[in-house]
This record gives structure tokens, C-alpha cells and sequence, in this order.
């Protein structure tokens, strides 16, 4: 079983409404995913990471205060402190 207070697996979608370049805005938020020291997987919906609930917490914080200035966007999270856990334990 996990430790609860240190590991979390999050599902994350971020989804640009009114942007400029879009795609743009996507590469830079993965850009910002892949400089955390946290485990990701970048699919074609959303980028499942595994890791430190508080450095998970950070990078979902980071995201949006980046991105607030350029563009409007939805960012969907689901996150979980027990699913895919064990296997980065």
C-alpha cells in the first residue's frame, strides 16, 4: 500500500479555449511537465504522473499561473493517492 501523505498518481488535461496557437500552448505545458522530477506518461487525451503529492501539487499550480496570461484554457484533474502507486514505490 502507499503512503498516502507522499505518493499521488494525477490524470491531467489541458485544454486551450481561446488561444492564439494552441498547439503552442499545449507543447509549452508539457514542456513544464517534463522539467518536474516526477514521473509522466504523455498520452494522446491527457498525461498521467506519478509522484510526490507535493510536487504534483506545484506543477498543477505552475501550469496555471504560466498559462493564465496566454490564453484561456480548462485544466481537467483527477488525482488519486492509491491508483498506479505501487508501482512506483
Amino acid at each position: 500500500m502507499c503512503p498516502v501523505e507522499q505518493v499521488a498518481s494525477c490524470q491531467l488535461s489541458f485544454i486551450p479555449i481561446q488561444s492564439q496557437d494552441y498547439l503552442a500552448d499545449i507543447e509549452r505545458v508539457l514542456g513544464l511537465i517534463k522539467t518536474y522530477e516526477l514521473e509522466y506518461c504523455i498520452g494522446e487525451m491527457s498525461t498521467i504522473i506519478k509522484g510526490s503529492k507535493v510536487k504534483i501539487m506545484e506543477l498543477i499550480s505552475c501550469i496555471y499561473d504560466l498559462m493564465s496570461p496566454e490564453c484561456s484554457f480548462i485544466l481537467d484533474i483527477r488525482l488519486s493517492n492509491t491508483c498506479g502507486c505501487s508501482t512506483i514505490l
